[in-house]
């Protein structure tokens, strides 16, 4: 009796659970501003054609229903960079992109790039992300405020409460590709992963926040239907073993 079904099965198990992981991550941060979803990638046709078509390299790509490995499942995580909806919040430290583009953040592990605006006043006067670092400007410098009771236009300069004297400006950039980024392990901030980050000028709302895009309906739909399949195969294991276990010791007798 072939054994090939443990590997299958193994492999939606594997399949399964990573995918739950990306779901979770996505519901926890459903709230987190600028947060962008992620999408797990099985071997399904309609998964396949959109890993092909999406955020990857395509460089190195194989034909359908082809694999190096008995044990197969989905490695590949796409970020859905839609923009969220808008949330005006009347806080003068928010800020919003509209449209693309990435706010720069000087980090203790370098320069990183994100879609939250949810910013604040550091002790020291800097805008800044909490627990993350300081916002640079176009002069790639942080921006000193001093206070934050400050006005902004939507090019993305900052003006004392007078709404006369310039304070400094946020150095919005973008990248041609985004196959050239990647999320870093703080929550909301990107890397670069050899691409060049590029100015725009892409306009901000402010006192305004950018929502999270993910889709809770989608999700718990996704999820529930993760959770069926994991415990299909978890079920159809068992009853494989006990069938390989019969033909082991009963079978073979014969």
């Amino acid at each position: 009796m072939s054994t090939k079904g443990f590997y299958d099965l193994t492999s939606g198990m594997l399949t399964q659970n990573r995918k739950l992981g990306v779901i979770g991550n996505n519901m926890t941060n459903a709230v987190t501003p600028g947060f962008k979803s992620d999408e797990f990638i099985t071997t399904t046709f309609q998964n396949e054609m959109f890993s092909r078509y999406g955020n990857i390299n395509h460089n190195d790509g194989q034909e359908l229903g082809t694999t190096t490995s008995m044990i197969t499942a989905g490695e590949v995580t796409i970020t859905d960079h839609t923009q969220g909806i808008f949330d005006p919040t009347d806080m003068n430290m928010d800020f919003a992109l509209v449209g693309p583009g990435f706010f720069q953040v000087q980090t203790q592990d370098g320069v990183m790039y994100t879609r939250n605006g949810a910013f604040v006043m550091d002790d020291e006067g800097y805008i800044a992300l909490h627990h993350a670092g300081r916002v640079l400007g176009e002069d790639n410098q942080p921006i000193y405020i001093g206070t934050d009771d400050i006005q902004a236009m939507d090019d993305g300069t900052i003006l004392a409460a007078d709404g006369n004297t310039i304070l400094g400006k946020f150095g919005i950039v973008d990248f041609e590709d985004y196959n050239g980024i990647q999320k870093s392990k703080r929550e909301g901030l990107f890397t670069t992963v050899g691409g060049q980050p590029v100015p725009t000028d892409t306009p901000i709302e402010w006192k305004t926040l950018e929502r999270s895009n993910v889709d809770m309906v989608k999700e718990m739909t996704d999820m529930m239907a993760s959770q069926r399949a994991l415990q299909s195969a978890a079920q159809v294991l068992k009853m494989y073993d006990q069938l390989l276990g019969k033909a082991t010791t009963e079978i073979g007798r014969v």
